[in-house]
């Protein structure tokens, strides 16, 4: 499979050989290159007239450090027996550092466990580097999805803090969450640069809620108050939307579709939900109605 990296690197090259061939230059067939230069495996030859360039994209997709000097020292040494050709290195950068995935942030929860009996503080930052990666998984996945305004890859690299802010927009954590993770974004910050938050009274009190909302919300299974009513309303609505009223035969006349109990049907559903998240959920759906019937037996 190819890697991130490595489509980065073809990506640089398709766009240099578009920049050199704006300039006039065109790429050399493999078979006119000499085989001193060709064993090294150039990135790219291009050729305008006389002049011929060996392109070499510099950074990870080859063998780094001292391994990518000798390589380049090597092709430098080559190319002196040739007056008309030269060598250009162009930067490709770093590989992409990739996060880890959320079965290894729960090992970072499990050490955080560990350390909170020692250092509430270490144990915070810890934490935090689990819901980092949680929060990253949850968007990426919407962003997959193209449910978000930005493909898989173009959007910026964002702060923890608009992570955060952008989970909660999006519907992804509940309000609650929200407010344990700003305030425990604050303390790490300060934690982190060495700075003292009058604000965090206590940091042995905000790491238990911030271990605690982070095992909330890491599993893959996880289900936000939002989402589990937007699953709701897209199966079942109001009585008053569809059912005829007869206050004579006493209210609504269901004939077998419903009344369905919003509790219920969620905790039917969702077995695995935080209790928490499900009774958010319940009272969002409980201040539009009580009584739920189903939209597919309507149909």
């Amino acid at each position: 499979m190819t890697s991130k990296f490595e489509a980065q690197a073809v990506m640089k090259l398709q766009s240099l050989l578009s920049s050199y061939e704006s300039r006039g230059y065109s790429p050399v067939p493999t078979s006119e290159i000499p085989k001193d230069v060709a064993e090294l495996q150039p990135d790219l030859v291009v050729r305008r007239g006389e002049e011929t360039i060996v392109v070499e994209l510099k950074g990870g997709h080859r063998p780094s450090g001292s391994g990518q000097a000798v390589r380049l020292e090597r092709m430098a040494e080559v190319l002196e027996e040739f007056p008309d050709w030269k060598l250009e290195l162009q930067w490709l950068g770093a590989p992409p550092a990739e996060r880890l995935s959320r079965d290894q942030a729960s090992e970072v929860i499990s050490r955080a466990l560990a350390v909170r009996q020692v250092d509430a503080s270490a144990a915070l930052l810890l934490t935090w580097s689990a819901v980092e990666i949680t929060l990253d998984q949850m968007i990426s996945v919407l962003e997959a999805k193209n449910s978000i305004p930005f493909s898989p890859g173009a959007a910026p690299r964002r702060s923890p803090k608009q992570m955060v802010s952008l989970a909660q927009s999006l519907g992804l954590i509940p309000e609650d969450v929200y407010d344990v993770l700003l305030r425990s974004g604050d303390a790490r910050n300060g934690i982190a640069h060495g700075f003292r938050n009058e604000r965090v009274p206590s940091v042995e009190m905000l790491a238990d809620e911030l271990i605690d909302t982070a095992q909330r919300i890491l599993p893959e299974s996880y289900v936000s108050p939002d989402q589990m009513v937007d699953w709701f309303r897209e199966r079942y609505e109001d009585p008053a939307e569809s059912v005829p009223y007869d206050s004579r035969e006493g209210g609504y006349q269901y004939s077998g579709n419903g009344p369905f109990d919003a509790d219920d049907v969620l905790r039917d559903n969702f077995a695995d939900a935080d209790e928490r998240d499900i009774q958010q959920a319940v009272r969002i759906l409980e201040s539009e109605s009580v009584e739920w019937v189903s939209i597919e037996r309507i149909q």
